[in-house]
């Protein structure tokens, strides 16, 4: 049986969304208007400071379009929260299946751009970086300490990957070949 400490850690994006929009519309009717509507941004400034995470493009999308229509942000904030905690849950079962010196530097390819996640691993092989699927379904990729690309990555547990060609040269277009490899 799970903790709530595992609960809370399992759907906490969705905790979060529901809270701040409880939170945001509390203060909207009490007159706080302005307090309402910095709740969000309070939420990722504590999550930048706790977990070093920054909010997405599509994150703040969201967040901007509740200015035109509150109803239906909430509604895809909510929406999003439950997919970000699934990623999440899928995410730390990908990298307790690496080495542990490499798993804190493997993240999903969902957040790398504004595309879907297999078309998001395609530019990261292009630009120079290893990407993959896993079982579960999930794209990631991996980056070194500095965030950087890292090309020559074998994952252990992988059934589709993309990764530059060697040797390592970008084309003339200043990206670089690559290739898919398959388990």
């Amino acid at each position: 049986m799970d903790t709530v400490a595992e609960k809370v850690k399992t759907h906490k994006n969705l905790i979060q969304t529901t809270g701040g929009t409880v939170a945001s519309i509390g203060l909207e009717q009490v007159g706080k208007k302005v307090a309402g509507a910095l709740v969000t941004p309070a939420t990722w400034a504590l999550n930048f400071a706790a977990e070093g995470g920054s909010p997405g493009a599509v994150d703040i999308g969201i967040y901007l379009s509740g200015f035109l229509s509150a109803p239906a942000s909430i509604v895809t904030g909510l929406v999003k929260a439950v997919v970000d905690d699934d990623i999440s849950q899928k995410l730390e079962l990908v990298k307790s299946k690496e080495p542990a010196k490499y798993a804190k530097f493997i993240k999903a390819c969902y957040n790398y751009g504004a595309s879907s996640p297999q078309i998001n691993a395609m530019v990261i092989a292009s630009r120079g970086g290893t990407a993959w699927v896993t079982s579960q379904g999930l794209w990631v990729y991996i980056t070194d300490a500095r965030d950087r690309l890292v090309a020559d990555y074998a994952p252990a547990n992988y059934v589709q990957m993309y990764r530059p060609v060697k040797p390592y040269r970008p084309n003339g277009q200043g990206k670089f070949n690559w290739e898919v490899l398959r388990k």
